[in-house]
This record gives C-alpha cells, sequence and structure tokens, in this order.
C-alpha cells in the first residue's frame, strides 16, 4: 500500500506551541490525537473504494484529506467516505471507554475528550464547505436534482450556515480568526471552480466509462444531467447519445 503524505501546516506548529506554553499538554494532544484519526477515517474508506488519496493536511482546527477523485463516483461511495471520520471518532470513543473503565485514565481525562470528540463530530456535520456535512448533503442533493442545480443549491446553502456561524462565533467572542477566514476563502474558491468543476463534469461523461442506474430518452438539455443517469438528447426528430451531443455541441 502506498503510504499516506502527512502534512503538518506551519501555523499548527504555532498552536501547539502556543498551547503548550500556557498550559494546555492534555487537551491539545486529545485534540489532535481526535484530528489524526478522523482524517484517518476518511484514508480508511477512500482506500477502500479504491480511490486515490495525494496527502493529509493537518491545520490548527483540524485536518483535511486530499484526493484525486471522480466526480462521477458512486454516491454512496462519496456518503460512505464522508461520515469515515466520524465513523472513527465513534470507535475511538469506544477505545476511551474502555480506557476508563479499566482505570487506564480518569474521569476527567475521559471527560476532556469526550468534550472535544462530540464539538469536532458536530462541527464536521455542519454544511460548510470543505467540512464533511458539505459533502453529505451535496451527495444527496446531485440524487434528487441535476449536478448544476445541486452546485447551486449546494453554494447557497454554505453561504447561509456559514454567515450564521460567523455570527455565532462573534457572538460568544470566540475570536477564531483564523478558522473563519479559511471557510470564507475555501467557500470563494469553491465559486471560482464552479465552471472547472462543471466542465470536469461533462468532460468525465465523455473521457471514460461510469455507473449509471437508468438511461433517460427525452432529455432537452445538458443541465438536466444527474450524476448516475446517461441521456439521449432529441435533435432533428431524432435521438443523439450525450457524449455526441457534448462532443458536438459543448467542446
Amino acid at each position: 500500500m502506498k503510504s499516506i503524505l502527512i502534512k503538518i501546516d506551519i501555523s499548527t506548529y504555532l498552536f501547539i506551541l502556543f498551547a503548550f506554553l500556557a498550559g494546555y499538554i492534555k487537551s491539545i494532544l486529545l485534540i489532535y490525537l481526535i484530528v489524526i484519526i478522523h482524517e484517518f477515517g476518511h484514508f480508511f474508506f477512500f482506500k477502500i473504494f479504491g480511490i486515490n488519496v495525494i496527502k493529509m493536511v493537518i491545520y490548527p482546527f483540524g485536518g483535511i484529506t486530499i484526493v484525486d477523485k471522480k466526480i462521477h463516483e458512486r454516491i454512496y461511495k462519496t456518503i460512505i467516505c464522508s461520515f469515515g471520520g466520524i465513523i472513527f471518532q465513534i470507535f475511538l470513543f469506544f477505545i476511551f471507554l474502555f480506557l476508563l473503565k479499566y482505570n487506564f485514565i480518569n474521569d476527567y481525562t475521559f471527560s476532556l475528550f469526550k468534550t472535544y470528540n462530540q464539538t469536532l463530530v458536530i462541527f464536521n456535520l455542519l454544511p460548510i464547505i470543505p467540512l464533511d456535512g458539505s459533502k453529505i448533503y451535496f451527495a444527496f442533493l446531485t440524487k434528487y436534482f441535476s449536478f448544476k442545480l445541486s452546485y447551486y443549491l449546494m453554494l447557497i446553502l454554505n453561504l447561509i450556515f456559514l454567515i450564521f456561524f460567523v455570527i455565532y462565533i462573534m457572538i460568544f467572542k470566540l475570536n477564531d480568526l483564523i478558522l473563519i477566514s479559511f471557510l470564507i476563502l475555501e467557500y470563494i474558491k469553491e465559486i471560482r471552480n464552479f465552471k472547472y468543476i462543471i466542465n470536469k463534469f461533462y468532460l468525465e461523461r465523455i473521457l471514460a466509462p461510469h455507473f449509471y442506474n437508468a438511461i433517460i430518452n427525452n432529455c432537452s438539455n445538458i443541465n438536466q444531467f444527474k450524476i448516475d443517469k446517461f441521456y439521449y438528447l432529441k435533435e432533428n426528430n431524432k435521438y443523439i447519445n450525450e457524449k455526441d451531443y457534448l462532443l458536438k455541441y459543448y467542446f
């Protein structure tokens, strides 16, 4: 198995240093244990489904596993991989429960771990790019709506939750400017990548075979394309398959 490249961002080193100097050694060790286990959860399921993992990056507020993944991956695979980190966090919870039961750790350590673990689960389920929640609800959207419409809905819903999250941070005076800045920049990057993602979506349908669970014979335009459907479009009283149509009119 190819080894995974783990990159620790420079800001993470500074964050850990300041936390240690402030006496939060146990807290910081628990937090990054949870973060690393979470990311290895994603890594585990990516490998099971044969998705190439490029690297894992650890930031002060969490981690990101970067992959080389097709847009036309099976929807259930995307959902399982997105839940992978949380699944591993649940396993970690039972490990700590075992350690507590047999007195390997004390009640304070377990309580601290439980708080951090629950907080990270809730945070990762928020539908904000690039958190797991955004990938999960986007996968569900693509099941019921066209890919392009799903992408628009994802960006709108993300913006709404991002605004509420920033307001929440400001109200409770958490002053996590690094996290806020990162989420805003990721959202801006996603908007800038919109055209690229749409083009990749159509190009993948031409260049590589995919799983389709249905054939749609009377599609009016390519904006209606869903990930798991194959389309025929009407042209001059005859039907043309989506690959030929895309090559003729889109690329």
